[in-house]
């Protein structure tokens, strides 16, 4: 009899039949109020009614344009619409379906850009699982082990995290601001280093948030030496935080943003942002795939924004994290 296989660790026994907002119902209509939100990608709730309709709609008019090849009116409208949220100048946009996609996207595109082959990754950071994001992941072993010989031209730095280090906030992030600078002098000099790579709350590596000196030490660093600054929006996009981006908590400026997970409420679709000028600098061609900015995915991910804007819900999200403080 075939099954799936075991490397899937499965968190509970629940074999979901349905969705409705915030809960989820078994084959015995059993209800589940579902905490994990889908691993953070169910932003607007489980089959939202306008969700749905759009998904609808667009599977009855086109599924798959595929981008390469032509354009369809939903990956269009959702250029503009994600322009009007995205952090300032980042105005440029590339699609794919996955998280891991994303993240390899936005190193190519660093790469490319600045010639360099280095970046600078964060303990406690998860990127994803595919070689190279798998390569910049360091929240646990279990993401890396028994899939070496892993890409090569990564070098991890302490996050400013006071549960781990057992020092106060100012501390910790004084000791990682001083590791990365002896990151740069003894491991990768700034002249090899193409990006850092960070998350503004770590996610599997606990939920631990940055902070603003941290960040702002950085972005300093980034601009004096040429160094690119990619922000993981991943876990942290579409108000998860109270603020629409992780990083706005932050003032945290990124050269690229990697987007996915809340997107579109539950359908497969990736992206990442950045400025005209840098996007400039990728390689034609170089990037790509055949379901990227999918259709219906796109349609899904417009209903999806304009659910997070008239339902306030980043405003929401605020307002449920300060209860819960």
């Amino acid at each position: 009899m075939a099954e799936l296989s075991s490397v899937l660790k499965q968190a509970t026994g629940v074999v979901a039949a349905r969705g409705q907002g915030v809960y989820l119902f078994d084959e015995d209509e059993r209800r589940y109020l579902d905490f994990t939100a889908g691993i953070g990608v169910t932003s607007t709730g489980h089959c939202h009614p306008r969700v749905v309709e759009a998904a609808q709609q667009q599977v009855a008019t086109l599924i798959h344009g595929q981008y390469t090849t032509v354009m369809h009116r939903p990956l269009l409208d959702l250029v503009d619409r994600l322009g009007e949220v995205l952090p300032p100048g980042l105005d440029r946009m590339f699609f794919a379906n996955s998280g891991s996609e994303a993240i390899e996207a936005a190193l190519r595109l660093v790469r490319q850009a600045t010639a360099r082959p280095n970046v600078i990754v964060f303990h406690g950071g998860f990127h994803g699982r595919t070689v190279a994001a798998a390569s910049m992941t360091t929240s646990g072993t279990k993401f890396r082990s028994g899939f070496s010989p892993l890409m090569g031209g990564v070098h991890v730095s302490p996050f400013p995290d006071p549960g781990h280090f057992g020092w106060p906030l100012e501390e910790s992030t004084d000791f990682a601001l001083k590791q990365l600078d002896y990151t740069l002098q003894t491991l990768s000099a700034p002249a090899d280093t193409a990006a850092f790579l960070v998350e503004p709350v770590l996610g599997e590596g606990g939920y631990v948030p940055g902070n603003e000196r941290f960040f702002a030490g950085l972005r300093e660093r980034a601009d004096r030496h040429g160094i690119l600054l990619i922000v993981d929006e991943v876990q942290t996009g579409f108000g998860r935080t109270g603020e629409f981006w992780g990083g706005d908590n932050f003032a945290l400026r990124p050269d690229v943003l990697v987007t996915a997970k809340g997107l579109a409420s539950g359908f497969p679709i990736s992206a990442i942002a950045a400025s005209s000028a840098l996007m400039a600098k990728a390689w034609p061609g170089s990037q790509g795939g055949t379901y990227g900015a999918n259709a219906v995915a796109c349609a899904a991910a417009l209903a999806t924004l304009d659910v997070i804007r008239d339902e306030c819900l980043v405003k929401n999200s605020a307002e449920r994290g300060a209860e819960l403080k």
